[in-house]
């Protein structure tokens, strides 16, 4: 999670101070709530990624995928929450997220 606090602001360096702390502080009682919002911005901050990824058949995929890992993440988060003695589920959760960020170098090309 603090990894896309982290992307978000390397995209927006204009990110208020103010969203930062608050994230920060947040982060241990918030955690899906902070992921989503930096990850809101960082889509945001790179609005092309759809025009693109309608041209390019590759970013496509990648926009794709990104898009999947990162819902199916925030799934996976609230049902560890919901389910804990599930064996895995944990595990697929940052499985999950693994493919999210690894799929932000594509997006980011």
């Amino acid at each position: 999670m603090c990894f896309m606090q982290c992307l978000s602001r390397a995209l927006r360096n204009e990110n208020p101070r103010l969203l930062m702390a608050a994230s920060a502080l947040l982060l241990p009682f918030q955690p899906l709530m902070v992921s989503a919002v930096h990850t809101g911005l960082m889509e945001a901050s790179n609005s092309n990624y759809p025009a693109r990824a309608s041209i390019e058949p590759e970013l496509r995929v990648a926009h794709n995928l990104h898009k999947m890992s990162s819902l199916l993440g925030g799934v996976l988060f609230i049902a560890d929450d919901c389910f804990p003695e599930t064996p895995y589920m944990h595990a697929a959760w940052h499985l999950a997220a693994a493919i999210g960020i690894g799929t932000c170098n594509k997006l980011l090309e």
